[in-house]
């Protein structure tokens, strides 16, 4: 008797034990597999009812680096257009270099002043002058305009010469002279080397002088006494007057 109520005991026991496991099968895995489904479960729950919207990294390194190239187009572009310039430049000084030394060393000559008239031609007679006619050509211009050399020259000579006022003697390439004379100023010294178009005084009146203006005179090596017409050797170095 004893054995069989034993037996029953078991029996409703172990049925009871069933049930429990039975009820609580959701919440309890049985196998690895269950305990997969069930950390995942439990993990998408606190999520609902919130904004789980996620952002790629990959989506956002493409727009950053389209904007990297943007301004690294942009700086490169500045960078071509400043180098046009700058060549540009640097062209434009080259040549201008190079066509000044071709002017200087080409044969033309250049006035010996601006803004200027003729006021008395070589050879016009007159008692103003010792040997009776004009010695050289009259260039009427302002009061202190610049004189320049018309080429090439060493200056040979400066200072006070009588009747020439204030003088500048330069020497020509072939031995030849000009003179320029009733300076109100000298800019160069004796011995000096000047270029064409290089300033070597400026127009005065000084001397025996009527109003100011430059006298300039060309003499030849052969024969530094005597002034000759400039004229022709304006018109043979490209200068009409």
């Amino acid at each position: 008797m004893i054995g069989g109520l034993a037996l029953l005991v078991a029996a409703v026991g172990a049925a009871t034990a069933g049930q429990a496991i039975t009820a609580g099968q959701d919440a309890t895995p049985t196998s690895s597999a269950q305990h997969g489904s069930y950390v995942a479960s439990m993990s998408s729950a606190p999520l609902e009812g919130r904004d789980a919207t996620t952002v790629s990294r990959s989506a956002v390194r493409p727009m950053l680096a389209q904007k990297h190239t943007a301004k690294r187009s942009a700086a490169t572009t500045a960078a071509q257009q400043l180098a046009a310039e700058r060549n540009d430049k640097l062209g434009d000084a080259a040549a201008e270099a190079e066509n000044y030394a071709k002017e200087l060393s080409s044969n033309e000559w250049v006035f010996p002043t601006t803004g200027f008239h003729i006021s008395t031609w070589f050879g016009e007679a007159g008692p103003y002058w010792a040997s009776g006619y004009h010695t050289g050509i009259d260039f009427a211009t302002a009061y202190g305009t610049p004189t320049v050399s018309v080429t090439n020259a060493t200056v040979v000579q400066t200072g006070w010469d009588g009747p020439y006022g204030n003088q500048v003697r330069l020497r020509l390439e072939n031995g030849d002279e000009v003179w320029y004379n009733h300076l109100s100023s000298i800019d160069v010294l004796t011995g000096q080397q000047v270029v064409k178009g290089q300033q070597v005084g400026r127009v005065g009146e000084t001397g025996n002088a009527y109003g100011a203006h430059l006298h300039f005179e060309y003499r030849l090596a052969s024969d530094l006494h005597n002034g000759i017409d400039p004229r022709p050797y304006f018109l043979e170095h490209g200068l009409g007057l």
